[in-house]
């Protein structure tokens, strides 16, 4: 080919160009894949309440049956304890795992569809030996996980119908542990993914078989060695309050007062600093959700008196934007779906290969720590992008990537930006949850931690969640999308778009409501201070919030 004819190619950007045509149409389609897989999955929000739950029958103190306990109302733990919990504890548990078992039961009812169908162009009898010769991250493990969490939640669920009284329901959920309400393919045998849980749940059908032989104190023929494995079995498949729920069962029909006692003042103990730990967790961020509602109310009567003199008027917000959306393109494509969705992913499975380690053997600490590895190779990756990007237009006119620690008012917008979010967020992801109905995926990091409760994955989740992302989110989002796309719109268009891409970037359908309205609030403050370290608090206090929680509730 004539050099002339490659120079000017070159030359006039058309081959950069066309570059940056094919990782977009990659980019956007490895990005689409993520987000429409995300649909299948389940919130981590749902895992959260779950787990919230648990906390809240452990606060009760209480086990199979209510123990003697001071009923003084003005016993410090007492009040605290009808405060925080109220009366329908137990009620409100047995709902929300009742909800949960739904929303799994029908994620693996799809699951189990999408492997049968005949889109998938095979049939019944090869799947069943696709099922039966599956590798480790294959559909079989995906359909056996989802199986025996269904199940784990059921022997909960009995837990709490026996605890209400309904003996009888809860010996049929025993009974049909993981019962799935759609017709299943004579290909796919549910109950062969759960056959480690036959004794577990013939021990709990056995301890509540009969509540009016405990009631009446008469002892079942249970010899010490059946006792101790059906102990052995409580400890292995349930924790929390349905442990030592189901301990002081087995204790109660063996006479055996002694551990029984012990239990007694254990779960007690426990109930109390745990309720500690509650009333802390709820005061912080109970005073900032009032500080917010007021403060949104006050800048919403502000707006309307003032107009575009109030803090919520962008009249006056505006950037000189040297450079065309190409730019913005050519970081965006590049610098971050690019490499953050095909190189860096391809990166960490070459080196896992390489090191001949395979994703499902690896530690939460682990997982957690090549998270935070991946998410720096990303952070890098873009940043150096978005450095080459911009250099021809050093220095850059004033207002750009200013980061101002002279004076306390990036403090006070970015405290006050988190508490006036509060309230916002919260009812849009109530809306959201309605929507979405516990699907749509969310946070893996935050599953790890919840799971394993290992410190390093605590230490990198929060060197993920509250430090690396801030920064490197708002530098990108709002120090560089926000200002560039006042180029093309006004001030709140502008806003809204990068927030609508941020939200999107997190490849997770069921977040990009709430972090959609969480990017405004952070573009408003950003753009009303001028100051990223204004919005990179306000994003670290919010991602600290949930961190905060539970590593104060985990601990012993």
């Amino acid at each position: 080919m004539d050099s002339n004819i490659v120079t000017g190619i070159t030359g006039s950007g058309n081959f950069k160009r066309l570059v940056l045509v094919v990782l977009t149409v990659l980019a956007l389609s490895v990005s689409g894949l993520s987000l429409v897989g995300s649909f299948t999955q389940t919130q981590i929000q749902s895992r959260l309440e779950l787990y919230q739950t648990n906390l809240m029958l452990r606060a009760t103190g209480e086990l199979d049956l209510p123990p003697d306990r001071p009923t003084e109302t003005d016993d410090p733990i007492t009040v605290l304890r009808q405060q925080l919990l109220g009366d329908r504890t137990f009620a409100d548990a047995r709902q929300q795992y009742q909800a949960f078992r739904e929303k799994a039961a029908l994620s693996a009812e799809k699951f189990i569809r999408e492997l049968t169908t005949p889109a998938n162009n095979r049939s019944a009898n090869s799947e069943a030996s696709d099922l039966a010769t599956a590798g480790p991250d294959s559909d079989f493990d995906r359909l056996a996980q989802q199986l025996r969490e269904l199940a784990a939640v059921d022997l909960r669920l009995g837990l709490l119908q026996a605890r209400l009284g309904d003996s009888a329901a809860a010996l049929t959920t025993w009974q049909q542990l993981a019962r799935l309400s759609a017709p299943v393919p004579d290909s796919i045998d549910p109950q062969s993914f759960l056959s480690d849980f036959d004794e577990i749940r013939e021990n709990l059908a056995l301890l509540w078989g009969n509540r009016n032989q405990i009631t009446n104190q008469v002892t079942p023929a249970l010899p010490p060695a059946i006792a101790q494995g059906i102990e052995d079995n409580i400890r292995q498949f349930l924790g929390g309050w349905f442990r030592n729920a189901s301990l002081a069962r087995l204790y109660r029909l063996q006479q055996r007062p002694a551990e029984l006692s012990l239990l007694a003042a254990e779960t007690n103990l426990q109930a109390e600093s745990l309720l500690l730990k509650l009333a802390a967790v709820n005061l912080i961020p109970g005073l900032a959700l009032l500080c917010g509602i007021i403060s949104l109310i006050v800048l919403l009567v502000q707006r309307f008196l003032k107009g575009s003199n109030s803090l919520l008027s962008l009249a006056s917000v505006q950037w000189t934007v040297p450079w065309t959306g190409e730019t913005i393109w050519e970081v965006f494509i590049l610098g971050f779906f690019a490499i953050g969705q095909i190189v860096v992913p391809l990166i960490r499975s070459i080196g896992l290969q390489l090191l001949g380690i395979q994703p499902s053997t690896l530690t939460g600490g682990t997982q957690a720590g090549i998270i935070l590895f991946s998410y720096g190779l990303m952070a890098a990756g873009s940043v150096l992008t978005l450095r080459y990007a911009v250099k021809s237009y050093l220095p850059l006119p004033e207002g750009w990537f200013q980061f101002k620690w002279q004076n306390g008012r990036w403090l006070v917008w970015g405290i006050g930006g988190y508490c006036v979010a509060l309230p916002i967020v919260i009812l849009v992801s109530l809306a959201n949850q309605q929507i979405w109905q516990g699907q749509g995926g969310s946070n893996p990091i935050l599953s790890i931690v919840l799971e394993n409760r290992d410190p390093v994955a605590i230490t990198c989740f929060f060197l993920t969640a509250s430090i690396a992302a801030p920064l490197f989110e708002e530098t990108l989002f709002r120090g560089f999308l926000l200002p560039s796309l006042t180029r093309y719109l006004p001030p709140w268009g502008a806003i809204g778009l990068s927030s609508l891409i941020f939200a999107l970037a997190h490849l997770s359908l069921s977040e990009v409501l709430p972090l959609t309205t969480l990017g405004i609030v952070l573009g408003v403050v950003y753009a009303r201070s001028r100051n990223l370290l204004s919005s990179i608090l306000l994003h670290g206090l919010w991602n600290s919030g949930t961190l905060a929680s539970l590593i104060l509730l985990s601990s012993r």
